[in-house]
Parts: structure tokens; sequence; C-alpha cells
């Protein structure tokens, strides 16, 4: 076989397709992949471990079944990443965020992603960055440095899955995997300018271990792409029940079909804050002009007023506290297998997350149940909401992205317009699904001094079909592959 286009600028779509037809091979694709890694990550920082090896032997074993005459999948031939934060592939290093102590602690179980990526064809070639335990919405740390926005590689490219958001946005693969706890899929894809899918909470099986619960909030895997057609292909391969996640759904999505849904009749609410959270007014002001297409389509938009009765910082607050509880515990049973993080890289434990992990023991049997009672309320303010309406739609995140720091724990900003922010996460208007359950997205739409602005598309409980015909339709009114020519120019 031979390849006859230029690889590295296609789609995921477009290369299943070639694959299943013989015009390309799944072999030279991931040459073609890891050539593009290694002229592009030096300066860009999102690939972490390569598993060059593994994905070539995949390769080889797809293109003997290809020549066999068998169906080899989906996502046949597709380069892909994962995650080194909840993410395991057998054999492969789980670092929980680049953590030095973790290098020899090698995964001997898969989770979501890569397992199903796989089984539809996909091939994962390495593992991309993302800070200790995902705890900012920022990439960095100690061990690889902060990974660089590929719009601008002074600033970061966004977190805690910033690493698969650059790569995709810079052409390294079309296809990334994330996860998300209080807006790792979407913030990295608003700051790099993709599109990240935050399913509904059991829509894509989260296997986390030893706590099937987590941390107390929801906890999400989903794809990062260009296109919604490949984030429709990617959900398409990931959906689907697994007994080992308590919450998963056993009811199939037709993500392909509903590309072709539209929004015509739709209720959409638009928000520029949720009432709470001071927003950049470049921000602002893109994501305004971008939700009022939906008007063009057939859609009538309305301001919408949730009545959060709690301040951004109270809530901010809150995920930090059930967020740092896990760590907690992730930290205590990993001392009681004999690494102590505290003593093995404590120059690794980012001061701004310790902080709060150290402050869990000191938790009262009250704060708990308090801490439930608002993010209740939250849930309450957003159902009512839903009565009315089928999405709501804001800004991703309240600011563009950040400068890069030289400490390894690049944070978001301290305050915004005036106000403070909790620079970890306060400015991430993204973790009220994380308390809901709501699928949402964000997609590119637009840029701000060449910088990306992210729109996210929140839809009702369980219609992650509803949320991918949103954004389909409005990449279709307002195309952003354009913006891509910026990161394949950049300077290497």
């Amino acid at each position: 076989m031979e390849f006859t286009t230029d690889l590295p600028a296609m789609t995921a779509t477009e290369t299943s397709r070639a694959v299943r037809a013989r015009h390309l091979s799944p072999v030279e694709v991931i040459r073609a992949a890891i050539d593009v890694i290694e002229r592009r990550n030096p300066t860009l920082n999102a690939v972490t471990y390569k598993g060059y090896d593994d994905a070539l032997c995949h390769a080889r074993k797809l293109e003997a079944a290809l020549m066999r005459g068998e169906d080899i999948g989906l996502l046949a031939g597709v380069p892909t990443l994962m995650k080194d934060l909840f993410g395991h592939k057998p054999g492969w290093p789980a670092t929980l965020g680049s953590l030095s102590a973790l290098t020899d602690n090698l995964a001997s179980e898969w989770s979501t992603f890569p397992a199903r990526i796989e089984a539809a064809g996909g091939i994962v070639i390495g593992q991309t960055n993302s800070p200790a335990f995902g705890f900012r919405g920022t990439t960095d740390n100690k061990t690889f440095g902060p990974t660089r926005n590929p719009f601008d590689l002074s600033r970061n490219a966004g977190g805690s899955s910033g690493g698969s958001a650059a790569a995709v946005a810079d052409g390294l693969v079309p296809l990334a995997g994330a996860t998300d706890g209080g807006g790792s899929i979407r913030i990295p894809a608003s700051w790099s300018g993709v599109v990240g899918f935050q399913p509904s909470v059991g829509r894509v099986p989260f296997l986390n271990r030893p706590n099937a619960f987590g941390p107390g909030f929801f906890l999400y895997e989903g794809p990062i792409t260009r296109t919604v057609a490949d984030c429709a292909l990617a959900m398409t391969a990931l959906q689907g029940y697994h007994p080992g996640d308590p919450g998963s759904l056993r009811e199939q999505v037709d993500f392909l079909g509903a590309m072709a849904a539209g929004v015509r009749g739709k209720r959409i609410g638009f928000t520029p804050d949720y009432g709470i959270f001071p927003v950049d007014t470049c921000v602002a002001e893109v994501v305004a002009h971008s939700a009022a297409v939906f008007e063009s389509l057939g859609a009538s938009v309305h301001p919408v007023k949730l009545d959060i009765p709690f301040d951004q910082s109270e809530l901010s607050d809150m995920w930090c506290r059930g967020t740092a509880i896990g760590i907690h515990q992730s930290m205590n049973q990993l001392a009681a297998r004999g690494i102590d993080l505290r003593t093995a890289c404590p120059d690794e434990l980012p001061s701004a997350m310790m902080r709060w992990v150290d402050l869990v023991p000191h938790l009262t049997i009250d704060d708990l149940p308090r801490d439930h009672a608002m993010r209740t309320t939250v849930f309450d303010r957003f159902r009512a909401a839903f009565d009315n309406l089928d999405f709501i739609v804001a800004p991703t995140v309240a600011c563009l992205p950040v400068t890069n720091s030289a400490d390894g724990e690049t944070q978001g900003p301290r305050d915004i317009n005036g106000t403070a922010v909790d620079p970890l996460i306060g400015w991430c208007m993204t973790y009220f699904t994380n308390f809901t359950g709501n699928p949402s997205a964000s997609v590119p739409a637009g840029l701000s001094n060449g910088l990306p602005v992210g729109m996210l598309v929140m839809g009702r409980p369980h219609d992650d079909a509803g949320v991918m015909a949103a954004i389909a339709a409005f990449e279709q009114a307002q195309p952003w592959s354009g913006i891509y020519a910026l990161t394949a120019g950049r300077d290497l």
C-alpha cells in the first residue's frame, strides 16, 4: 500500500475511511504520525511517553487483518494519544501526572479510552502531559514542564488534559483522550482551539480504582478532536455499558446520525457568566457573537438566569475540598504500597495542591454534608433552567491563555476584572457539569488577539445526541478549520 495524501492534515474520519478502503497502510499512517511528533513535540511538550514499538506492532497486526479481508473497525488505523492521568494501558507507566516516583508504576489493566479506541481499530502511540493529580486548569509539572499553547508557545495549553489538546491542535494526531473532574476535557479544548466532548455521566465508563465512586464529583473520559465528525466517531467507539462503573449506561446513542439533526426549534439559554463569574471582556464578546449564530440556524436564544446563591469562590473552594479528598486517599494508598510521595518526590507535589490535601484530615463530619447541599442546590438551579431550555451556552473559561511560568507550577489568573479568583480552578466555568452529570462540549468560538476562545454547549441530562447536533450545526455555520493554519506555521 502507498499513502497518497498529506497524512498529518487528515482527520480521523478521513484516515479510517482511507485505511478501510486500502488506500492507506496502517503502518505508514503510524510512521507518519511518529515523524510528526518527533518534529513538532520538542517545542510543544505535549507527548511525555512514546509507545512507538507497541504502536507499530499493533499497526502491523491491523494491516495483516485488513489484507485478509477482515473488518478492522470504525477507527481503522487512526493514530491517537492518551492522557497520563487515570488512563491505563497494560505495561505503560501510570504516573498520575508525571510524578517521577511513579515512573516504574506500570499499569496492569486497561482504562476505557485506550481499550475501546484500540478495539475499534485506533492505535495509541503515546501518552500526553498533565499536572500532578490534575489539580488545576493548566498543564505543567516539575518533571516535564509546561505544555505550550500551539497558538503562542509562551502561553499554556490549558489543563489538565493540556497535552492531549495541544497535540490535536498542533496536528500531531487527529484524536486524543482526556479525563475530566472539573473541566479537564473542556478547559484545554477552549485554550487550544479544539473540540472537547464531556459526555453524560455513565455514557463512557469511568473505571476509577480503588474508589469506583470517585471524589464525590462526576468524573468523565472523552475525546479531543479538531472536527465534530471526528468527535462523533470517537464517541461511537467509546460509549457503552461496563459493569465496572456503577453508573454506566446501557443506552446507545447515534452520535454520527445526530450530526444532521440541527437545532431548528430548539430553545437555547445564553449566559455570559452564570451570574457569578468575572469574565474577560474579550472572551465574553467572542462567545456572545457566536451564541447568536444559533438564531440563524432556526433556534431561539434567550438570556438565562440561574440564580445560583453562591459566590464563585465558595464553589471553587468546594471543588478543591472534594478533589483533595480523592488525592489524599490516593496518596495514602500509594504509601501503603511503599510509595510515599511526600518523601519520594516532595518537590513535585504542587504547594497549592498540598495546601488543600493537608486540610483533608481536619475536615469535620459536617463539612461533607454541607458541600453536598451546595452541590444539590446547583443541581436544582440547572434542572429548573432546563425545564424550559434545550441547551445552555456560555464561555468555557473566563480568560485567555496565561503565560507559562518557569517553576513547574503555572496557574491561572488570580483576579479577573478586579475580582479575585482561585488561580487553580476559579476562572474555569466548567465544573458545574461535574456537579450535575449533564453532557457538554467546548468548541472554538473564535480568536481574540490571535488566541482561541471556547464556547461551552451544555445539554439536558443524557442528551448527548442533542449536544452533538448543536455543535455540528454550529461548526457548519461558523467553521473553524482555518485557525489551524496558524499552528501549522508556528516556529519549530
